[in-house]
């Protein structure tokens, strides 16, 4: 990182980029109905330095489908894990791991962002 590319962030006294690459990790067992509304919410960023890891915990239902229709179409953006049942620490410790972010910002998959949410984060 070049010394133009960094900021000090006083409140933590750590040294962070301009730009922050963000790692968005949402974790889902058995959201089919809501998983879509989540990841709307984060492909809707208004700061677009992210990568979406998402994490099924074993789901039953059909949310891995979901899942596969939108990283066929954000191959770029979405990294889909798809894992035995652990429980939601071990579904968030998976998509914590393979996070490549400065920063790690964690949703569930029954909820929601708005559209500004990231921005406010890296600021």
């Amino acid at each position: 990182m070049l010394c133009g590319d960094i900021e000090k962030l006083t409140s933590e006294g750590i040294y962070m980029s301009k730009n922050p690459f963000v790692s968005v990790v949402i974790n889902n067992y058995n959201y089919s109905e809501f998983i879509s509304e989540a990841i709307e919410s984060v492909l809707k960023q208004t700061y677009k330095n992210f990568e979406l890891i998402i994490v099924d915990d074993g789901s039953t239902d059909n949310s891995v489908s979901i899942i596969e229709q939108y990283h066929k179409q954000n191959q770029r953006i979405i990294t889909p894990v798809y894992k035995k049942n652990g429980g939601q620490a071990s579904a968030m410790n998976t998509g914590y791991n393979m996070a490549g972010g400065e920063i790690i910002a964690l949703l569930d998959s029954d909820d929601y962002w708005f559209p500004e949410k990231l921005e406010r984060i890296v600021k």
